[in-house]
């Protein structure tokens, strides 16, 4: 499995990874609370991405694939898009 570089961005509430196009990928809190419950902390969304780093990985692909994320932009997942990367 790849492993993603994850941090926690407390400034913008949400995780951060290279995304492969040049960019960084962002999940906000909100995303994850909407998959995994309300109460989540910030130690509980990084183990979340750490055990999914396949996921959230193949899901970033896609939206980079998708031309939906040129090379070099930042850009955020959302839960539905975390969704259909773990199914």
């Amino acid at each position: 499995m790849e492993e993603l570089h994850l941090i926690w961005r407390e400034d913008i509430d949400a995780l951060q990874f290279a995304a492969g196009n040049g960019g960084q990928c962002f999940i906000h809190r909100l995303a994850l609370r909407t998959l995994l419950g309300p109460r989540l902390s910030p130690d509980e969304c990084l183990t979340f991405a750490r055990q999914n780093a396949a996921a959230l990985l193949g899901a970033a692909r896609q939206k980079i694939e998708a031309s939906e994320a040129p090379a070099h932009w930042n850009f955020h997942l959302d839960s539905r898009q975390i969704r259909r990367g773990l199914s």
